[in-house]
């Protein structure tokens, strides 16, 4: 049976959601942000689901996902946009960005008509 949320629960949700947009280079797993926001675990993911319609790694991802878009955008390195969106290196976010998008970055970006 499904556990109720309160008002309270869901801003807690919603303070760890900012949390994760703002802290993208860090990787915080869901007991460290439990703890961060003082909401069990359980609750933590059920809210996840219910405000944003995933679960909280699937979250992270689509927010790192639209902040390299941004920098993209905005002609940053893509060394420097891996290491502000908490990847590993360059190759690892191109990976992540293929298989979300099933185009490289830089696919992506001549996409948006920013390069010839």
């Amino acid at each position: 049976m499904k556990e109720a949320l309160s008002k309270n629960d869901l801003g807690k949700v919603r303070d760890a959601a900012i949390i994760l947009s703002r802290t993208l280079q860090k990787h915080i797993t869901i007991p460290e942000l439990s703890i961060m926001v003082d909401l069990p675990q359980k609750k933590l993911k059920a809210g996840f689901m219910e405000i944003y319609g995933k679960g909280v790694y699937t979250y992270l991802k689509y927010q790192r996902l639209q902040r390299i878009k941004e920098m993209l955008l905005q002609d940053m390195p893509l060394k420097g946009i891996a290491i502000a969106t908490g990847y590993k290196d360059k190759s690892s976010l191109i990976k992540a960005f293929r298989n979300e998008f099933d185009l490289t970055p830089g696919e992506w970006k001549k996409r948006q008509g920013l390069v010839l």
